[in-house]
């Protein structure tokens, strides 16, 4: 039997009350990192003091993806909501420009991260392209 995580209420205080673990601005050996401060090649597209957004190193899977990384480094969307908040609002100024558009993260391995450092995917989207996402189900061909 397959176990999904569950959502829990909460009945604490509110996460910003609550004291945050020192941030890391960088980590060794993580390649957003390096990028960010400048170790690393990556075509940067436009840059805010919190973030970068960059082109994927393969060129992406449409025309115009587009990644945006926080400049401090964060495993995942789950790790500071703070910065997560941050980082979504830099993806959404450039979803703003892109029309039809995914704005897509992953936490961890099972959920198709595979780069352990926060990053939105920006990946702008057209009638018919045939990207599917991860759990659409493919599409029977038309005959």
């Amino acid at each position: 039997m397959v176990s999904y995580g569950e959502f829990r209420e909460v009945t604490e205080e509110a996460p910003d009350a609550r004291p945050q673990p020192p941030r890391t601005p960088r980590r060794s050996g993580c390649p957003f990192c390096l990028i960010v401060c400048g170790r690393a090649p990556a075509t940067v597209l436009r840059e805010w003091p919190d973030a970068l957004a960059i082109r994927p190193r393969h060129g992406g899977v449409t025309a115009g993806h587009v990644l945006v990384i926080p400049r401090v480094h964060v495993a995942d969307v789950a790790e500071d909501p703070v910065v997560s908040a941050a980082t979504m609002l830099r993806a959404a100024e450039l979803a703003a420009e892109a029309g039809d558009c995914n704005v897509i993260t992953s936490r961890g391995p099972a959920a198709t991260q595979t780069v352990r450092h926060l990053h939105l995917h920006v990946v702008p989207r057209a009638e018919g392209d045939g990207l599917l996402l991860p759990w659409t189900a493919a599409r029977p061909a038309e005959t």
